[in-house]
């Protein structure tokens, strides 16, 4: 577990929450001290003995400590008019539906823009609710001191709406607010600053014990650990391509560290085909990393649903066939107990349980992470609500209980929770989280969407299973938002087309800071001490 210093230092703190590395960068390129690095640990009591020789850069450590909070409660409703104007800004009172004396136009015209100042004596996070009227959809960015925070929506109705931006972290003396970027005509009625203790709220301890209680040793102390660590760091973690490495590998080239955790891809074998990704699984977990897998899982060459043709729905049946033998089901098949529909799943489950098994007999545990972001329709298993709950809960059964593959760690990542299979069928909550705007806010440390996973079950860790940008550091220290892992996703998201590190959405600095700094975790830094070949 790694120590949190009390202490920020001033060229790494997000000032006022910005959500872009502020100040010069920890490291430059030119400052890269290269180095004969082997892939072990630091301690010689975490790692085994399998080796990589590369010669990687070297960066010091960054210390980031906790921000100064001191929450009181702030109330303060500050109507548009009331505010500065600039340009072709103007307070008119025309129509209904407005508060105070009237609202303020021409925002979306050049060089226009209302200021609206609110006075803070507590520095802690708030919540800032905007209130507009569009005559079409708009969007606009909210600025807090200079900084972009967000882009806020409005539906266009005509009438005014209310759009709040939680957990936003405010400090003394004052905080000046105002709107950017209109695409369109917007009307602007008040902004609300208010107290919000959300985030002081969030309770990290959990009792470590998995869903399924005929674990392997190695799988049980694993997820323990995983708990513990759980509120004091964040795993570092990637999506590898199937079948390569080369996500990683820009990685460690980048930052001279190896990710926490390497994640597989399960696609090609539930197709009968060996991509050799497994043979990688291995080697990671020797040279001291923890692997994981995701299972995109095609049907007629295809994940989509409007392109598989596969219909879930047909596959459902009322019988418990999770735990059936293959010439069981066949005489089901023939009587029309199931449909060829069901049979084939199960006989791609099986495929997978095959490779599973490859990692149980070398007792090698597995965060899977099985059916991803099915409630978005896209995907064939996420046709409707019923029938994902049927396919997973099938897969679940089948592989605990029929192949007994006691070394699995479930992620449930259907995002809607509405969707969710419960506790007793998972063990991480994780989302799916993009921000393809390029704004200075897109490495803020996603709390909001930390917290409505807790609202799903605060019994499990919560993990960002995808993502093209990762938190920023001194923002998961600054909202508490310590995320199990955080996974950047393989291909162009990683990777350029010549296999170096891709920074079109994380900056070459903030790739650096991330693995190297006091709130992630990276490969080296695992206390591995849970493991049957440890000693």
């Amino acid at each position: 577990m790694k120590a949190l210093k009390a202490l920020i230092l001033a060229s790494v703190l997000l000032l006022g929450g910005c959500s872009q590395f502020a100040g010069e960068p920890i490291e430059s390129t030119s400052d890269i001290v290269p180095v004969q690095t082997e892939s072990t640990a630091a301690t010689s009591d975490t790692q085994p003995s399998v080796t990589e020789s590369t010669t990687l850069p070297s960066y010091s450590e960054v210390e980031i400590g906790e921000v100064v909070i001191d929450p009181q409660d702030y109330s303060l409703l500050v109507e548009a008019e009331e505010g500065a104007l600039s340009g072709y800004a103007a307070a008119v009172s025309r129509g209904e539906g407005y508060s105070g004396s009237g609202y303020v136009t021409g925002l979306s015209l050049p060089d226009s823009r209302v200021t609206l100042t609110f006075p803070i004596e507590s520095p802690a996070h708030y919540s800032i609710t905007v209130c507009a009227a569009a005559q079409e959809e708009v969007s606009v960015v909210l600025v807090v001191d200079g900084y972009p925070r967000g882009r806020l929506y409005f539906e266009g109705d005509g009438s005014f709406e209310a759009v709040k931006l939680e957990n936003v972290y405010l400090s003394p003396p004052e905080s000046i607010i105002t709107l950017s970027e209109p695409s369109g005509e917007l009307e602007l009625d008040f902004v609300l600053v208010e107290s919000s203790d959300e985030v002081y709220s969030v309770d990290y301890s959990l009792p470590g014990t998995l869903s399924f209680s005929s674990r392997s040793q190695n799988t049980v102390r694993l997820y323990r650990y995983l708990c513990e660590l759980y509120g004091e760091t964040v795993l570092t973690a990637q999506q590898c391509t199937q079948g390569s490495n080369e996500e990683i590998t820009a990685i460690a080239n980048a930052t001279g560290r190896y990710p926490a955790i390497r994640f597989g891809e399960l696609m090609g074998y539930s197709s009968g085909e060996d991509t050799g990704d497994i043979e990688l699984s291995i080697e990671y977990w020797q040279e001291g990393g923890l692997v994981g897998y995701v299972w995109n899982w095609l049907q007629n060459g295809s994940l989509e649903l409007s392109e598989s043709g596969f219909d879930l729905s047909a596959a459902v049946t009322a019988h418990d066939v999770a735990r059936l033998s293959q010439s069981r089901l066949n005489q089901l098949l023939s009587t029309g107990g199931i449909s060829p529909e069901c049979l084939c799943l199960i006989q791609e489950i099986d495929l997978i349980a095959e490779q599973l098994k490859r990692l149980k007999e070398l007792d090698i545990p597995v965060i899977f992470r099985p059916l991803p972001v099915a409630s978005g329709g896209q995907f064939w298993w996420g046709c409707d609500k019923e029938s994902y709950l049927w396919l997973y809960r099938l897969v679940y059964d089948r592989l605990n209980h029929y192949h007994m593959l006691d070394n699995l760690i479930w992620v449930w990542n259907a995002q809607d929770p509405d969707w969710y299979v419960g506790d007793e069928y998972c063990d991480i909550i994780s989302a799916d989280i993009y921000d393809f705007s390029k704004g200075q806010w897109d490495n803020q440390s996603h709390i909001n969407p930390l917290l409505r996973l807790l609202e799903i079950s605060n019994d499990k860790p919560c993990a960002i299973s995808e993502c093209n940008v990762l938190p920023g550091p001194a923002n998961i220290a600054r909202d508490k938002a310590y995320w199990l892992y955080a996974s950047v996703w393989s291909g162009e998201y990683a990777i350029d087309g010549d296999g170096g590190l891709f920074c079109g959405y994380i900056s070459r600095e903030e790739w650096i800071l991330f693995y190297n700094c006091s709130q992630t975790t990276a490969r080296d830094e695992l206390s591995l001490s849970f493991r049957s070949d440890s000693n």
